[in-house]
């Protein structure tokens, strides 16, 4: 009886050893992703979303997000290089990659509207007679004359900046006067100095809050021509993407169940809370709620790119910027990867 009883324990410790073990080879099953991106970023939340809701790990990936301050180059450059596996960035600069002839390939859409706003002193849009009903062009024609504050010579803002003037006809050289003022940060200080300025969450419902006029949400579309155009994504080398399929499947699947999970109502309140717990714990609560509503209209339903996406962007940038592309867009990005349903 006592041996019986030992022979049991025995088979039960044995049982116990295979699950430990077992759990221990699926852990190292899982398939380790490392992200970069430029900044802690809002925009990026579905990569955050898939990591705080548990797809990541459903889908057997590990993922390892690392913010580089040395700008969005940087982190591309880290991918490119083989240090890193998928860059979260602006279209541009896997079109740049691309016509260097380096190996590059955006295979999934993050964001799918600009993700700059247009913020105004309250005090000037008072003047100019701007109300919530003013239509979007009224708006742009009363930054004829202002100064308005831009990150940088080239930048995303400033381009838009030029967008937003020439949409209704005004000269962005002769009609207004744009100063180049830096970060975010800068912004916030040197806006008591300026008309308007370039803004992006969370910082615009900041600036709202303190009586900022809001001329124009990227998110919510208010830039006509550009409203559905990829400018957040994610890219890969070819190599890296097409090495393993079903994992770069498997890593578009979790994404796709966090952006569904940001449209649902029920969801997106825990996905919403996790995030800010967990990236986001030193930025005011009701300010980052307020963010996430802003700029949810922007984030799409899943990570497939719109056939026209990359042949937008090139127009895009060839109108505002001094970057001239000769790639053939379509081949710069693929759904090949995306999930079955």
């Amino acid at each position: 009886m006592i041996i019986l009883k030992a022979l049991k324990r025995a088979s039960m410790q044995a049982c116990v050893f295979a699950l430990v073990a077992g759990s221990s080879v699926a852990a190292l099953a899982q398939d380790k992703v490392s992200f970069t991106a430029s900044t802690l970023s809002l925009f990026n939340m579905p990569v955050y979303v898939a990591d705080v809701m548990g797809y990541f790990a459903e889908q057997k990936i590990a993922p390892e997000i690392t913010v580089l301050k040395t700008g969005g180059s940087t982190a591309l450059a880290a991918v490119l290089g083989g240090n890193a596996n998928v860059y979260i960035g602006a279209p541009s600069s896997a079109l740049s990659a691309a016509s260097r002839g380096v190996d590059a390939i955006v295979f999934g859409s993050v964001v799918n509207e600009v993700t700059i706003d247009l913020v105004m002193r309250k005090e000037v849009a008072e003047q100019a007679g701007l109300t919530d009903q003013t239509p979007t062009a009224d708006r742009f024609r009363a930054l004829k004359g202002k100064k308005i504050g831009v990150t940088g010579s080239g930048s995303v803002s400033h381009q838009v900046v030029q967008y937003a003037l020439r949409s209704v006809g005004l000269d962005p050289e002769r009609d207004a006067t744009i100063v180049f003022v830096g970060g975010l940060e800068e912004l916030r200080a040197a806006l008591p100095r300026l008309d308007a300025t370039v803004s992006a969450s969370p910082l615009t419902e900041d600036f709202v809050r303190s009586g900022a006029y809001l001329m124009a949400s990227g998110p919510a579309g208010s830039y006509e021509a550009l409203k559905g155009m990829p400018t957040l994504v994610l890219v890969g080398t070819k190599r890296w993407v097409s090495a393993v399929p079903e994992r770069t499947t498997r890593l578009l699947a979790a994404i796709a169940s966090a952006q569904r999970d940001i449209h649902d109502p029920q969801a997106r309140i825990k996905a919403r809370d996790l995030v800010h717990a967990k990236y986001f714990p030193q930025l005011e609560k009701s300010l980052f709620d307020a963010a996430w509503d802003t700029i949810t209209p922007g984030i799409p339903t899943n990570p497939a790119m719109p056939a026209d996406a990359m042949r937008r962007n090139i127009d895009f940038l060839r109108e505002f910027s001094d970057q001239k592309y000769s790639v053939d867009p379509d081949k710069v990005y693929t759904n090949a990867y995306l999930p079955k349903s």
